[in-house]
């Protein structure tokens, strides 16, 4: 990578994103703001292992999936709530999964 990745407009997605989204004034204690904050490490995550060699993002694979995990069980959780699964269901509409290698073999 040869230029630092900017993420400030990202983040002001997300601070945008967490205004519609919470419950709790920004005390960062509703699961809106909790799932924002989770989506800022991810990326914050993504961008500081796609700048390492490859040898260290191997070595850091194993967090991305434990963080994976964590967002799956707070969804989880968000979908028992329903006020909270609308919400989960808004802030899904701006993100979507990676496309699939499909021309690679590993």
């Amino acid at each position: 990578m040869s230029q630092p990745v900017d993420l400030s407009p990202l983040q002001r997605e997300l601070d945008n994103l967490r205004l519609q989204l919470c419950h709790c004034n920004n005390a960062g204690t509703c699961l809106g703001c909790q799932g924002v904050e989770v989506l800022r490490q991810q990326a914050q995550m993504i961008v500081s292992a796609a700048s390492q060699p490859v040898l260290l993002q191997v070595a850091q694979e194993t967090q991305a999936k434990e963080l994976v995990k964590q967002v799956q069980d707070m969804q989880e959780r968000l979908l028992r709530d329903p006020e909270a699964a609308r919400a989960l269901e808004e802030l899904l509409k701006y993100f979507q999964a990676p496309p699939e290698d499909e021309g690679t073999n590993h």
